[in-house]
């Protein structure tokens, strides 16, 4: 296959090709890149406080969190807690403690196929706190149909991870802007020959940039976001959670423009969380402000460092891109 070592952000190991990474890899995921975020923009984010580490969440109901499986595979519910309704860690939180843990039965940490675990809250969240609607199954296809046009910056993930490859993660929340990547066109869902493997597709959603921006260790378990089109004018925007992070490369480290990223695709797992929730799934009625998509572009076309990217050099190289891997 035409697959990369990865690490999750953590290390990615399917079949031969791919070899294990190491815990701290595994459960250190982090944005390179992107911009500081309000937790008033992205009140679905959580930090999970895990021993010696620490990963993303994402709110989905007023009980209960989505993360990857890598980050609380072998731990206690009494081993975690969730911190919500902040940006800076280095301000004091007042932690949710974690009633019970279910990761997914068909996790594998080789390949990191459904890589997604649920924890049911034991404490209340705070008001400032936000479920995301979860990205459905049927309307997955709408999702890859944009993929393939491409429309850049579709995606916003973001994390307390690290800045850099083997750096130290942020003490403040970070957003980015990613451009989803097509499973005909991304190396970990593709064969040497070019046909999709089904199992990779199902199992991944595929995003970077063309610009060194992206997840890093500290950053797993985090959302990856797409506004559905359909929904735009929507109180919640058409907000869907599509992924959570769970992977980039490890040949190329992190928020490297030419390997993909690798997130969870949530809708692949639906009836697995539906079933894992106490009365099943309802998507929450909530409204949200602020336009995320826009203030990430804007953070990623003017912050430090230099001025504005032409939008059309920015899709000649992704175009580029597609037809070198191809």
């Amino acid at each position: 296959m035409k697959l990369k070592q990865g690490f999750a952000v953590f290390a990615l190991a399917a079949l031969s090709n791919f070899s294990h990474a190491s815990e701290e890899n595994v459960r250190q995921p982090h944005i390179v890149g992107g911009n500081n975020a309000n937790i008033s923009a992205l009140p679905w984010q959580v930090y999970i406080d895990i021993p010696s580490s620490g990963c993303g969440g994402v709110i989905i109901s007023n009980d209960y969190v989505l993360t990857a499986a890598h980050c609380v595979e072998g731990l206690f519910a009494s081993d975690i807690s969730v911190l919500a309704g902040f940006t800076d860690l280095s301000s004091p939180r007042s932690p949710i403690p974690v009633a019970n843990i279910q990761v997914h039965p068909d996790y594998n940490n080789a390949n990191l196929t459904a890589d997604i675990a649920i924890l049911k809250l034991a404490g209340s969240l705070p008001s400032n706190a936000k479920s995301i609607p979860l990205l459905m199954a049927e309307n997955q296809s709408e999702m890859d149909n944009e993929f393939q046009v491409p429309k850049l910056d579709n995606l916003v993930s973001s994390g307390w991870g690290a800045t850099r490859t083997g750096g130290a993660g942020s003490q403040s929340l970070k957003m980015v802007a990613l451009t989803g990547v097509p499973d005909s066109s991304c190396s970990w869902t593709t064969f040497s020959n070019g046909s999709v493997s089904q199992a990779f597709s199902d199992a991944y959603v595929c995003a970077n940039n063309t610009t060194t921006e992206g997840i890093c260790s500290g950053d797993s378990g985090g959302p990856l976001v797409w506004q559905n089109p359909s929904n735009a004018s929507d109180a919640d925007r058409g907000y869907r959670l599509a992924g959570l992070v769970s992977f980039s490369s490890r040949d190329d480290g992190c928020a490297s423009p030419n390997a993909e990223d690798g997130f969870t695709q949530v809708s692949t797992y639906f009836s697995w969380i539906d079933a894992n929730m106490d009365g099943g799934y309802s998507a929450p009625s909530v409204s949200f402000a602020e336009d995320i998509f826009a203030l990430a572009t804007a953070e990623n076309n003017s912050g430090g460092g230099g001025g504005g990217v032409n939008p059309l050099l920015l899709c000649l190289v992704f175009l580029f891109r597609i037809f070198k891997k191809r």
